[in-house]
């Protein structure tokens, strides 16, 4: 049997996740928000599309599975973004385009949780 007071903290830990999202869509979090700011330098697509799988990757493996239902949204986009192989291939484009500093500083920085 659920208590009131297991019912408030529940309760309260969903409003917190509530505003905590409503914070974490604010950010800029795509691909346009790792390019160095000093070149405005454009990314090659596949690299600006690795970044993302980055970013996205980060946000929902950091997500909390707080019921059955959330926990299969989660591990559809994780499995959607290919996250499982995410590290692979931002090796793979840090080397061939090890000599673009550009995409170097870019990961470097995603690498950082920069985004």
């Amino acid at each position: 049997m659920t208590t009131p007071r297991a019912l408030s903290a529940r309760r309260a830990a969903g409003l917190a996740l509530f505003w905590a999202g409503l914070v974490f869509q604010a950010l800029p979090l795509s691909a346009q928000a790792v390019k160095p700011a000093a070149t405005k330098a454009r990314l090659p697509a596949d690299a600006a599309a690795c970044l993302r799988r980055m970013i996205d990757c980060a946000h929902w493996t950091g997500e909390v599975a707080y019921d059955a239902p959330r926990g299969r949204e989660i591990a559809a986009a994780v499995e959607r973004l290919r996250c499982d192989a995410v590290a692979a291939d931002e090796a793979s484009l840090r080397r061939r385009y090890r000599r673009d500093p550009a995409v170097s500083k870019a990961f470097e920085r995603a690498s950082a949780g920069g985004g």
